[in-house]
């Protein structure tokens, strides 16, 4: 650009570098996770994974980033996280005898 960007500039760069947007720090962990085989019934994409433990017991599997909602608001952006994972599983034709949700907040400073 031949200058400093400016405030504007700066705030959709980090936007489309942000963990929500780009996964810049998982990708490369989650790249080295299976995602074929004969026990993956449905593999990475939109909705929650889904993996055939037993012929009778499935694991469904999900994952959101919510950063910048949990920067603002720490609460109610991690309700939003959960939100999404509550959503994906049922949209995999899933059913659920139980539900387990992590929360989780990281900065740059933790």
């Amino acid at each position: 650009m031949g200058r400093e960007p400016n405030l504007v500039e700066q705030g959709c760069f980090l936007n489309l570098w942000s963990e929500h947007c780009a996964y810049r720090s998982s990708a490369p962990l989650l790249e080295d996770l299976p995602t074929s085989g004969d026990d993956v019934v449905i593999g990475p994409g939109d909705d929650a994974g889904v993996v055939k433990l037993t012929d009778s017991l499935y694991l469904a599997i999900g994952m959101e980033s919510h950063n910048h909602p949990s920067y603002v608001d720490p609460y109610n952006g991690a309700a939003t996280g959960v939100g999404g994972i509550v959503r994906d599983v049922p949209l995999d034709g899933c059913s659920s005898d139980c539900a387990y949700g992590s929360s989780l907040f990281w900065t740059a400073l933790t």
